[in-house]
């Protein structure tokens, strides 16, 4: 049953407040780690937990980030010029750009290279589902490097493209890359009708030319600390990255970040016997070498005194939000969720009239993956069916305020009764 006080939480939590953050987010554009959109948001979210009195600390770390220029990909054969997206960690083409054939392996796997010619050759890649099962493109670039190719072009089901990633999805950082990396562009359904339409007049070559920046930058994780006025050494833990993978970054994670900042707002006004941690990482836009740098930082720490941390990404877009209950990595063992937090969250979200899902993750999780890794127990609240998901359209219009109140209702409750148990 929901107390008067929980009541009076809910009451005050404002979908609009929470989405005048993302808008200011969103205008920031590209926040990815180490770039001077993530400096700017990060001096935005300081200035918000300053504002509600928190304490902040940061934990710093040094990681890769990735700016790029257009691309420009080509149809020789009309001339005609593709839309296209560069994959994160994509290496750039030779000075001048690669002129090549191109040449449809369908899905990339092992059995669609025997007795096929791509020595020096483009290689063409589909995908027939929108479950994004090939956002990781390490193996598959490593794949057709092997075979001789010398680029790649993704066509992407929707008919916009998207940013996939050249890192392996792997959840040991030690093999983020796979040996391999190749220039890559990926192009929408609409641009792939174009291509193939190219290729039938016997014409096959391309020109595909990529400019892209990889190198090692520093960022911090910023925590806002509310002290608990019993218990201050122990805590609860609300999460949401502010980094995106491409501008303007609306819904993946202006929503999260949005609604992190609006139940500080709330719950800075209360006097929690726990401390409460709000926490803003960045570099989630890869295999999450943020949350992992400050699960391992402040390890003993957070096994000893955080009692729960609540994720937070992607909430507004899209079908229902779920929690992950089982989050699966090819190299690691599968990281069960914690069942009586996701309990607690659906009894809670039940009692204001909402309701939310569960799900399998089926490669990869957000960063509560991270912590429930290191033994804090962790849930996420995931929208991971986001349609504009890691492209252009990923705009402030599609950020439904009503999806963030409701997030931010139930949070800021569960995170109350965790704080006060």
């Amino acid at each position: 049953m929901v107390t008067d006080f929980e009541l009076s939480l809910q009451r005050q939590i404002s979908g609009l407040k929470a989405l005048s953050h993302v808008r200011e987010l969103a205008k920031i554009g590209y926040r990815f780690v180490g770039t001077q959109g993530d400096k700017d948001s990060i001096k935005y979210i300081k200035d918000q937990f300053k504002a509600y009195g928190l304490e902040i600390k940061e934990t710093p770390f040094r990681t890769l980030t990735f700016e790029d220029e257009k691309p420009l990909l080509k149809l020789l054969s009309t001339g005609e010029e593709l839309e296209g997206v560069v994959p994160l960690f994509s290496p750039s083409t030779p000075a001048g750009g690669v002129e090549a054939d191109a040449v449809l392996v369908g899905d990339g796997q092992e059995e669609d290279y025997r007795g096929a010619d791509v020595q020096g050759k483009i290689v063409i890649l589909t995908e027939e589902t929108l479950g994004y099962s090939k956002f990781w493109l390490g193996t598959f670039a490593d794949r057709a490097g092997r075979a001789g190719a010398v680029g790649m072009i993704f066509i992407h089901p929707m008919p916009w493209p998207y940013r996939m990633s050249m890192e392996a999805g792997n959840s040991n950082l030690e093999n983020r890359f796979c040996e391999r990396k190749l220039p890559a562009i990926c192009i929408s359904a609409v641009g792939g009708l174009k291509l193939m339409h190219g290729l039938s007049t016997g014409n096959c070559k391309v020109y595909m030319e990529t400019k892209t920046l990889i190198e090692e930058r520093e960022s911090v994780i910023i925590s806002g600390f509310l002290k608990g006025t019993e218990f201050p050494e122990e805590r609860v833990g609300i999460l949401a990255h502010r980094d995106n993978a491409i501008a303007p970054g609306a819904n993946d994670n202006g929503s999260g970040t949005g609604t992190l900042l609006e139940i500080a707002r709330v719950l800075c006004r209360a006097k929690p016997k726990r401390t409460l941690e709000f926490i803003s990482t960045t570099a989630e836009e890869d295999a999450t070498p943020g949350a992992w740098t400050y699960c391992h930082v402040h390890k003993a720490d957070l096994v000893k005194n955080m009692k729960a941390l609540l994720d937070m990404d992607m909430i507004s877009v899209g079908g229902i939000v779920k929690q992950v209950e089982r989050g699966e990595w090819p190299d690691c063992d599968p990281i069960i969720h914690p069942d009586w937090l996701m309990k607690m969250v659906d009894e809670v979200a039940a009692d204001l009239g909402y309701g939310f899902g569960r799900m399998t993750a089926a490669w990869g999780v957000p960063e509560e993956g991270r912590f429930n890794q290191i033994g804090v127990p962790a849930t996420v609240f995931w929208g991971a069916d986001d349609p504009y998901y890691h492209s252009i359209h990923d705009t402030i219009d599609k950020v439904n305020p009503n999806s963030l109140k409701a997030l931010g209702d139930t949070i800021a409750i569960v995170a109350w009764r965790l704080a006060n148990q």
